[in-house]
């Protein structure tokens, strides 16, 4: 069966939705979209519970109103002074002997560079990786089924404040919808806009708001 999602970009001037409807994870086609004028949002932040969640609702009613369906799974996007990016690595001990690299070791690895310097207040968004190292070898791509006696990852971590994603996720639920995920602006801009071969050579990606202008550089 299409599975139907819909992209929820909450902006200072503008709130956006749109819904489409994909088929075996390759194929989509649109099925609605809907903006109106946001109130109630500055930065990024909510500034006013009952102003924002009316502009949400407003988008999200009309959108379904143009389908006779459900938004399906909602996925927001996070942008903000409280969203920061900085390196971390994890590493976890596998056998004084060796053996072979799991899965399972992979995630452990990831979810310790995502523990060990990360405040209270603050929520992963995004982990991304950069690479692996095994025992003292470096720069790895896949570590998935080599031999090793420990395994480390480095990787790039975005967060945000937790306040500040509790609040988008009570906005959206005042207004009567659920959020499936958060995605930072930057992430999904890049996604949309960018070609592979852009992010290999290095890009800057500039998004320009009516209140906030966010920078994102991939490489």
């Amino acid at each position: 069966k299409p599975h139907t999602i819909t992209g929820l970009d909450i902006g200072s001037s503008k709130i956006s939705a749109a819904t489409l409807e994909i088929f075996d994870g390759t194929r989509s086609r649109i099925l609605a979209y809907e903006s109106q004028q946001s109130k109630g949002i500055f930065r990024g932040s909510i500034m006013s519970l009952d102003e924002a969640s009316n502009s949400i609702a407003k988008v999200l009613t009309k959108l379904s109103g143009k389908m006779s369906r459900s938004p399906g799974d909602i996925y927001v996007n996070i942008s903000g002074e409280t969203v920061m990016g900085e390196k971390s690595r994890g590493m976890v001990p596998l056998s004084s002997r060796g053996r072979e690299v799991a899965k399972s070791d992979m995630a452990k690895c990831v979810n310790a560079a995502g523990t060990i310097r990360l405040p209270f207040d603050r929520e992963i968004i995004h982990r991304i990786i950069l690479n692996y190292s095994i025992d003292d070898q470096p720069a790895i791509k896949n570590p998935l089924g080599l031999y090793a006696s420990r395994l480390s990852c480095e990787m790039y971590m975005i967060t945000a404040g937790i306040n500040h994603i509790q609040n988008i996720y009570k906005c959206v639920d005042n207004a009567g919808y659920d959020i499936k995920g958060a995605v930072y602006s930057g992430i999904a801009d890049g996604a949309g806009l960018l070609e592979d071969a852009w992010k290999d050579e290095g890009v800057l990606l500039l998004n320009i708001g009516a209140s906030l202008t966010e920078i994102s550089i991939f490489s």
